[in-house]
């Protein structure tokens, strides 16, 4: 009887290792999206145990079984992960972690060995107990169609998966391809972006720069994630949910029509920090490395890039340009001690804040004492930004400090949906600059702009709060947009 369970043991143990690594699948078990987590519980359950009868057959043959143990010691790297990121960092894993492993050496890895232990000897009680199970069913199974088409699944579904999100749904343009090895996506993209920064580091320009004036001490950016102006009382919304931002709204010049550049991070924010034009991004893709963060760099400014979000192409080979990076576990709270660490350095400072603000599900970015349910969680989402920003206020209040703060992009509403699409409301976006107390009086320009404004101004904008001489024209006089499509449209071709 005891043989008989440890095959379901180690079915439970994986599915637990995967819930870890995405404890939104677990959280939304308890809440509106509970079909889909049980749907994701589902799928790789299957998966799993089409691998464990996949192996078993592998293990009726001496040779063969070496692949089966090969295999399953990818597998139990691959539960390592899991486990590792939730006793040490207590948090899933993401591929700004994939990247941290592919570049950490041998001393560093010494260093952290400590942390393992614990994780360590999980991933040994995994691997007996799985290279038990699959030597178990190995006398259990029998070549036959039902057994083999079973056996098959874990490398069919993937492939299914595939062909589903290419040609059928596709949500938000995102990349999430199934599989039993489910850590293999965030280290594939991992790699991906490690090449795109090496192409871009080899480029890194000479900037034709003048200093006209002394730059402001502390230059802060705060990219905002997925927030639509339309649900901030900042701007016009019935309810109260942006209060202490309103409160500084006098301190501020605050631009009321606002639009991004794209309809979904990955797009807009590379388009947002660098000069790259919205005709060029498919085909010049290495002009990424004429960015706001090499610019700084050569204009004197110590940089930082400092984020709560995971890593992503084009984001993440801009923020390797910084001097000072750093990916934070946590909600978005947590990058207020990294600021007061960074305020106190004696030195001219250019400092981009990469929050998780309102990413779908909003939820999930929040504290327990912030949640809610649909749209009120949205809402609450913008709220508990805003608490976040009345830290950062009254951390750099008494300083020569500016903050730029811009999200993305904004999401349409349909139903009691919200969804990255090409629309005109999903480009209204929050954009407002910030003075703290010493800013020189030349800076302090206050008030509201009722123009048509693109965030891609913020380049040449941050160039003037670094004291350069900014360019006559820029992209965002063009109002070009870039579409899930990755063509370039006039703004106004954009449905509403």
């Amino acid at each position: 009887m005891l043989k008989k369970t440890i095959p379901i043991l180690i079915i439970l143990i994986y599915l637990t290792g995967f819930l870890l690594s995405f404890p939104y699948i677990f959280n939304n078990f308890f809440g509106v999206e509970k079909w889909e987590s049980i749907r994701n519980i589902f799928e790789y359950g299957i998966m799993f145990s089409s691998f464990l009868i996949f192996n078993a057959f592998l293990f009726k043959n001496r040779y063969t079984s070496i692949i089966a143990v090969i295999l399953c010691l990818f597998l139990g790297l691959n539960f390592l992960i899991s486990v590792s990121c939730y006793f040490i960092y207590h948090s899933g894993f993401n591929v700004g972690m994939a990247i941290s492993i592919l570049e950490s050496n041998v001393n560093e890895a010494i260093s952290m060995s400590y942390m393992f232990i614990l994780p360590g000897f999980l991933f040994l009680i995994f691997m007996g107990l799985l290279i038990y199970s699959i030597n178990y069913l190995k006398d259990t199974v029998t070549f036959n169609f039902r057994y083999g088409f079973i056996a098959l699944l874990w490398l069919i579904m993937p492939f299914t998966f595939f062909l589903k999100h290419r040609y059928v749904s596709n949500k938000g343009g995102g990349k999430m391809i199934k599989s039993v090895y489910y850590h293999l996506s965030d280290f594939n993209t991992a790699l991906k972006i490690q090449e795109d920064i090496s192409m871009i580091k080899k480029n890194v320009p000479v900037f034709s720069i003048k200093q006209i004036q002394p730059g402001i001490e502390n230059v802060i950016l705060i990219i905002g994630e997925s927030e639509r102006k339309q649900n901030m009382s900042l701007y016009g919304y019935s309810k109260k949910t942006t209060p202490y931002t309103d409160l500084e709204a006098e301190n501020m010049m605050i631009y009321d029509r606002a639009v991004s550049p794209a309809g979904i991070t990955n797009l807009s924010v590379p388009l947002i920090l660098s000069s790259i034009h919205p005709d060029e991004f498919r085909y010049r893709y290495d002009k990424l490395s004429y960015n706001i963060v090499n610019l700084a760099n050569q204009a004197g400014y110590n940089s930082f890039w400092i984020s709560t979000q995971a890593s992503a192409k084009g984001i993440t080979a801009i923020a390797s340009m910084a001097k000072n990076k750093k990916w934070v576990s946590g909600y978005d709270e947590a990058i207020i001690p990294e600021l007061k660490n960074v305020i106190q350095k004696r030195d001219h400072k250019f400092v981009v804040f990469h929050i998780m603000g309102s990413h779908p599900n909003p939820c999930n970015r929040l504290p327990d004492n912030w949640k809610s349910e649909n749209m009120d969680c949205y809402d609450n989402s913008i709220k508990y930004t805003d608490y976040v920003m009345k830290d950062i206020f009254s951390t750099l209040k008494n300083t020569n400090s500016i903050v730029i703060y811009a999200s993305d992009h904004g999401l349409k509403i349909q139903g009691d949906k919200l969804l990255h699409i090409d629309s005109k409301e999903s480009t209204q976006v929050p954009f407002f600059v910030w003075y703290g107390d010493k800013i020189p009086a030349a800076y302090r320009i206050t008030g509201r702009d009722p123009k048509l404004i693109q965030t891609t101004y913020i380049y040449p904008l941050l160039m003037k709060y670094m004291g350069l001489e900014v360019p006559q024209h820029y992209k965002n006089e063009e109002n070009k947009y870039l579409n899930l499509n990755m063509k370039s449209i006039d703004y106004e071709k954009l449905t509403d």
